[in-house]
């Protein structure tokens, strides 16, 4: 199956995607587009939680089920997926949202990224269903990594859940000195951090340590 969770953890912006080219028929939406110079047409429907997408060979009028069958490889089918993929994440980052944060800061906060650097947040691993990146384009290198975590995984006093972004910075040392930074969970301690999500850093410092984040994963 291509992509079976792509749009698990997002819900339809209405105001935003009729703005795009949705049409709205009764609860359902519907967008289609020309995808791979228009040799396909990707259809998309959303209906309350539900999004489902086909594609159509426009020179048959077939469905091209090749789409979602695991077993089929090659280079034309690849080309396909990629074009697909690539059109569902533009339509994603600029239709839906992100739902289901534990903190009004972590909403912010991916707000602010997609408005600063237009890059969604990426859910890419399905048995880390809580954690995404953050990726740069063109290379597909990390600047940050949110995830929603055991309190105890970055302080052993600590209980219950936390979302922590972890960001790639060079004054490590000296952050950790001063709550409430933590050695990165998960991830290389000389590095990286974790800072919790939970408004104890102010959104303005927050947002610059991702912009240092962001310059020095794009070296």
């Amino acid at each position: 199956m291509f992509l079976p969770d792509y749009f698990e953890k997002y819900s339809i912006d209405k105001e935003k995607a009729l703005a795009y080219g949705f049409s709205k028929q009764g609860e359902k939406f519907h967008y289609d587009q020309l995808v791979l110079d228009g040799d396909f047409k990707l259809y998309v429907t959303v209906q309350g939680k539900q999004v489902h997408f086909w594609l159509v060979d426009q020179e048959t009028g077939d469905d091209y089920v090749q789409l979602h069958m695991d077993q089929m490889v090659g280079q034309y089918v690849g080309q396909v997926r990629e074009a697909c993929q690539q059109a569902l994440e533009d339509l994603r980052r600029s239709c839906f949202a992100v739902k289901d944060f534990m903190y009004p800061q972590t909403k912010r906060l991916v707000d602010w990224i997609s408005q600063q650097y237009d890059r969604p947040l990426e859910y890419l691993w399905d048995r880390s269903p809580d954690s995404g990146v953050f990726r740069h384009q063109k290379d597909l290198k990390w600047f940050g990594v949110l995830m929603k975590i055991d309190w105890s995984k970055l302080d052993a006093k600590q209980e219950g859940k936390i979302e922590v972004l972890n960001l790639k910075l060079d004054q490590v040392s000296q952050l950790l000195e001063e709550p409430p930074f933590y050695p990165a969970y998960h991830m290389n301690k000389k590095y990286w951090i974790s800072i919790p999500l939970d408004e104890r850093v102010e959104d303005n410092h927050l947002f610059e340590l991702v912009a240092k984040s962001w310059t020095l994963t794009k070296k």
